[in-house]
């Protein structure tokens, strides 16, 4: 479990938190974020999926694949921290849509093996999107930081690329 408050290797390029203060020194989380859910894939476990609650019948069908599969499995579930995220209480189901129609959580999974996309938004809206809801990112809105938001947006489009080809998408 990641708070969404104290740094740690599944937190977003740039966030803000108590472990990594946005300040003159650095702006923020200086690494991307680790791909869990592709780690885990790649240790040839039965099931490994990635699902938000914004799509809740998506992560309901991917835990009972977990809980039956037969063997080990792991769910990578975004779940935000209203405070760590810096947003208010009511706005979590529509953040983490964003995230997924940004494509920085895109919705998969890996079954014995075989990689499946489960949500392909019509539109791929810009990661942009979501950071602007996020007080968390606050400090990347300006002109000497927002070279950030357009290097996480590049890192965002060549995973999105890389899960299309694992997928058979493109």
């Amino acid at each position: 479990m990641n708070t969404g408050i104290q740094r740690s290797s599944a937190t977003p390029y740039g966030a803000h938190t108590t472990t990594s203060p946005a300040g003159k020194v650095i702006p923020g989380k200086q690494q991307f974020r680790k791909d869990l859910t592709a780690i885990m894939a790649a240790h040839g476990i039965p099931y490994v999926g990635q699902a938000a609650p914004s799509k809740w019948r998506d992560l309901m069908q991917k835990t009972r694949k977990a809980v039956n599969c037969g063997g080990p499995a792991f769910m990578n579930v975004l779940s935000s921290c209203n405070r760590g995220w810096r947003h208010r209480t009511e706005e979590t189901i529509e953040i983490t849509q964003l995230a997924v129609d940004t494509c920085y959580w895109p919705l998969y999974e890996v079954e014995n093996g075989e990689w499946r996309l489960t949500y392909k938004p019509k539109e791929k809206k810009p990661v942009e999107e979501w950071m602007k809801r996020q007080g968390r990112f606050r400090h990347l809105f300006t002109p000497q930081n927002h070279h950030i938001i357009d290097e996480m947006q590049a890192e965002v489009d060549l995973r999105w690329e890389r899960l299309l080809k694992l997928c058979g998408e493109a």
